[in-house]
């Protein structure tokens, strides 16, 4: 009977001993915790194939400074050395159909944000997809041309401020890319089969075999011009498909930047030296000389991360610009893509 007594005493202790209950703020902090550790391995893991992947170019490449705007929602298309007030300038657009602005950095590190305006008043909501400058003029690449602007103005405006276009001059198709190297502006278009088309005259099928789908128009500087630009090309250069960039290096390569969405880029480096006339090229009813980029010329081929667009040479080395840390695409900043990188690619 005791024996009994003392079981239903246990069972009663039992079954009035508190239970444990689980709290919420612990669970939530687990997932956080949980969370965290999982965007952390994300970064840690994209990190080291990028920087495997792109070992050659994070081998050569030096990261400058960083790309103005890209936490603001501005995309950048392309960037170009103001000489006369030793700042960047880059173009390009935002997200929402706002006005495309233009970004300066100056000498010292200040960031300016500048609106730009046509000439006949209105805001300008282009692509932004090239800048480039020479003496008192900056170009900025719209449909079907480019705008002139006050060079001095553009260096000089306060941030917030509005730049307004001198005039607009038209080209036979909408430049994707253009720059200003030593006496000729390169002025050229992209082709993306399906997306982006280029009229049948641009598609050439080159003497190595190469099908190249665009062109480099070359036009000269001329101070005796309007706005310094020669209105014909002297040259025209046939060039691969989904090019974003051009520029020229001290060792007379012309270099190209190649890209289009999440696949490898490319910095496509030519040597000017081995070029030979491939015939000729009908612009504005009059023959110039075609040149053509292939096997035959092609020195040097740098893989880049995804999205490297406008490039400009300064100092001996090549600047790249890129868009995939911005607010539309996000994935770069996991990377530390936000920032202009310079590298050497004059086959030393």
């Amino acid at each position: 009977m005791a024996e009994g007594m003392v079981a239903e005493e246990v069972a009663a202790q039992g079954a009035s001993a508190p239970r444990r209950r689980v709290r919420p703020l612990k669970v939530v902090g687990i997932v956080v915790l949980a969370a965290a550790a999982l965007v952390a391995a994300v970064v840690i893991g994209l990190n080291i194939y990028v920087r495997t992947a792109f070992a050659p170019f994070f081998a050569e490449a030096e990261p400058v400074f960083a790309i103005p705007g890209v936490q603001e929602g501005f995309i950048c298309q392309d960037l170009d050395h103001l000489e006369a007030d030793d700042c960047w300038l880059f173009s390009g657009y935002v997200t929402g159909d706002g006005p495309s602005p233009l970004y300066r950095r100056d000498a010292d590190g200040t960031v300016a944000c500048l609106q730009v305006e046509n000439p006949d008043g209105t805001p300008y909501v282009g692509h932004g997809s090239a800048i480039t400058s020479a003496g008192a003029y900056a170009y900025l690449a719209c449909e079907g041309g480019y705008l002139v602007l006050d060079a001095e103005e553009v260096g000089s405006v306060s941030d917030g401020g509005t730049v307004s276009a001198i005039s607009r001059v038209d080209v036979d198709f909408s430049p994707a890319f253009m720059n200003i190297e030593g006496d000729q502006m390169l002025l050229g278009n992209f082709y993306y089969p399906g997306d982006y088309e280029t009229p049948a005259a641009h598609r050439i099928t080159t003497p190595d075999g190469a099908e190249n789908p665009a062109v480099v128009y070359a036009f000269p500087l001329d101070p005796n011009a309007p706005f310094g630009v020669a209105s014909q090309p002297a040259r025209v250069y046939s060039i691969p498909g989904m090019i974003q960039g051009v520029c020229t290096t001290d060792d007379g390569r012309l270099v190209l930047s190649q890209s289009y969405g999440i696949a490898t880029s490319h910095l496509l480096a030519y040597d000017t030296a081995l070029l030979v006339q491939d015939g000729v090229f009908s612009v504005g009813g009059r023959e110039v000389p075609l040149y053509c980029l292939d096997g035959r010329s092609l020195v040097e081929d740098v893989q880049a991360p995804p999205m490297t667009e406008g490039i400009e040479s300064y100092e001996g080395r090549v600047y790249v610009s890129e868009e995939s840390a911005s607010n539309k695409y996000l994935f770069g900043k996991l990377y530390g893509a936000g920032m202009v990188y310079a590298l050497s690619m004059n086959g030393e």
